[in-house]
């Protein structure tokens, strides 16, 4: 693991809202260049002409030509709606827009072709406001026959290329173009949410989630700013662990390590998944809990599109100043502790903890170990409290001795059976010591001889 750990305090003062859109520092890209580069649409500047992308924009410009068909507007009136949203939008991106992008029209028409395939390839607008638009009764052929949309392989890789974090537009352009072409000036926000959410998430996020109970109308929800400020934002963990490291002592030093599975078993801790939880909390990824000499974690799976998916989620954590504690970041680290060979893997598949989609224990373990290349940890780690439990845990001589017996005489029941029947064995002769000495010890002396 390459993780730097730095003070909270080195980003202390920072006032004024920073952009929510970046390229990845070189620190993370050099590790997997792919995971952050979209495979078939562009979307917003950063990735906007680049040749392997061009043949979706011919789907960009078809689905605009069915906009335009069916609202009986021209492409002029959305661009004009567009252009009032480029200065604010340009705000977004943190990094300098190259190319011809640096053209207003330029800018402003990307924008309304990308917010325009958003909107339909996602399928935002009800079917009975597409036929009853301008009074139109006409069958949507997009909808129908599109390509993309009866593809899987298509749809998955397009889901995927939304949650980039090179690959975004900001949530409120699309929002703008969801108003022109329903006439709602006020869309129903959650609802859009929703739709906008259910779709990209299904295809990468590492475990099945139920998104009928998540909370759309949390103010860091509804007001997230793009696809990756969402799925960041709908998945924060409750903050009770937060608040439980929060009154630790201030002047204790954080605790950032850990043994492994492998080791941690060897110290009688044993592992359990669990899938679901209490009335009182909804269960997340991040509900990780160590409880006497236990770890319960709820169950994830690793596929192909996981380490895409963590990948850009930690470097939006890394970029942005905004989000502390970083979950997906200390999430990440803290099994990357848990991990650290095939070994390791395999012991959490045969606990249902993880499900490997992938077929080698070893490109999980792989996997984790390099997700730790490029990221900073800082001395607020979500889990810094539990692993020092852990640890204390892992030193108590008890413990140890404990798990050393089951380790080495009760593995198997015939091993189990041999040690009960040599310790019974060993238990008769000392009890047949301890008569016989008692009998020496109470019986009369012997009488002397003359």
């Amino acid at each position: 693991m390459e993780e730097h750990i730095v003070d909270i305090e080195e980003e202390e003062g920072m006032t004024c809202e920073p952009p929510c859109i970046f390229r990845v520092h070189e620190g993370l890209r050099n590790v997997n260049k792919e995971a952050y580069t979209p495979t078939l649409v562009s979307i917003g500047p950063y990735h906007h002409g680049r040749p392997k992308l061009l043949a979706m924009e011919k789907h960009k410009e078809r689905y605009l030509k069915l906009v335009l068909q069916r609202t009986n507007r021209t492409q002029d009136y959305y661009l004009d709606s567009m252009k009032k949203l480029e200065e604010r939008a340009r705000k977004y991106y943190a990094d300098p827009i190259g190319g011809g992008l640096k053209k207003s029209d330029k800018f402003v028409k990307m924008m309304l072709y990308d917010a325009c395939f958003i909107v339909e390839f996602l399928d935002l607008v009800p079917q009975s406001d597409r036929q009853s638009q301008q009074g139109q009764q006409l069958q949507d052929v997009c909808h129908d026959y599109d390509p993309i949309a009866n593809t899987l392989w298509m749809s998955e890789h397009i889901c995927c290329d939304l949650m980039r974090l090179e690959n975004q537009l900001p949530f409120f352009v699309i929002f703008e173009f969801f108003s022109l072409v329903t006439g709602i000036k006020n869309p129903p926000t959650t609802s859009i949410l929703k739709k906008l959410a259910r779709n990209p998430f299904c295809c990468i996020i590492p475990k099945k989630s139920d998104f009928s109970r998540i909370n759309f109308k949390d103010k860091s929800v509804s007001e997230s700013k793009h696809f990756l400020d969402l799925l960041h934002n709908v998945y924060r963990p409750s903050s009770s662990r937060e608040k439980s490291n929060e009154c630790q002592n201030k002047n204790q030093r954080p605790c950032f390590k850990m043994p492994s599975v492998i080791e941690l078993q060897d110290a009688g801790i044993k592992f359990e998944a669990i899938e679901k939880k209490d009335d009182k909390l909804k269960l997340n990824m991040f509900d990780i809990r160590f409880e006497h000499g236990h770890f319960k974690i709820p169950k994830f799976d690793v596929n192909d599109w996981t380490e895409t998916f963590f990948r850009n989620i930690i470097a939006y954590e890394q970029h942005s100043s905004r989000y502390e504690p970083k979950y997906f970041t200390d999430y990440t680290y803290f099994m990357d502790l848990l991990i650290n060979s095939k070994e390791d893997v395999k012991q959490l598949r045969r606990h249902d903890v993880l499900d490997n989609w992938l077929g080698d224990d070893e490109d999980v373990a792989l996997m984790f170990n390099k997700l730790g290349q490029g990221r900073i940890i800082k001395r607020q780690f979500y889990y810094a409290k539990m692993c020092g439990e852990v640890n204390a845990h892992c030193k108590r001589w008890w413990n140890r001795r404990k798990a050393s017996l089951k380790r080495d005489y009760f593995k198997n029941i015939w091993v189990t059976v041999a040690t009960m029947a040599a310790a019974f064995l060993l238990l008769l002769t000392i009890t047949q010591t301890v008569i016989a000495l008692i009998t020496i010890i109470i019986s009369p002396p012997l009488p002397a001889l003359i």
